[in-house]
């Protein structure tokens, strides 16, 4: 499914992602995320062993909800699977790249201090395939008053 441009740009603009992932038949579990895209594939960095982790291998099924940063009621919902997990270096070197979107500096270390140096622990990437995207940009811009 393509990912619609006005969707790109919120993405690249440092919006942020609601992350709904089933941790059992009854329950789901939802983070707040950092979001990138690749072509027409939705990309989240994780560290590995995470609960979340967990929940994608046992059911490749989730929902984003993709967030405008400055108009929060500008918002997009994404329903998915994840059809790859990716680890090692390319992964790593994927959340310095959001860091650096998000915060302006490498992923939680200064700029020059290495990765091990740091001690910071590996992460996973996890590539999803939207099957359906709804946008809710439609919707009021803001709230009803009382």
């Amino acid at each position: 499914m393509n990912i619609p441009s006005e969707l790109k740009s919120v993405i690249e603009d440092s919006g942020f992602a609601a992350l709904a992932t089933h941790d059992s038949k009854i329950e789901i579990q939802n983070h707040l995320m950092w979001i990138d895209y690749e072509e027409d594939r939705f990309l989240i960095n994780t560290e590995q062993g995470r609960r979340k982790t967990e929940h994608i291998r046992l059911d490749d099924s989730l929902t984003l909800l993709i967030f405008h940063p400055n108009q929060m009621y500008r918002s997009w919902e994404v329903r998915g699977i994840v059809e790859e997990v990716k680890g090692g270096q390319s992964a790593n070197d994927h959340i310095d790249k959001l860091s650096e979107r998000y915060l302006n500096k490498p992923y939680k270390r200064e700029t020059g201090i290495t990765w091990s140096s740091a001690g910071i622990k590996n992460r996973e990437l996890w590539v999803i395939n939207a099957n359906k995207i709804i946008s809710m940009s439609s919707i009021a811009s803001q709230p009803i008053s009382e």
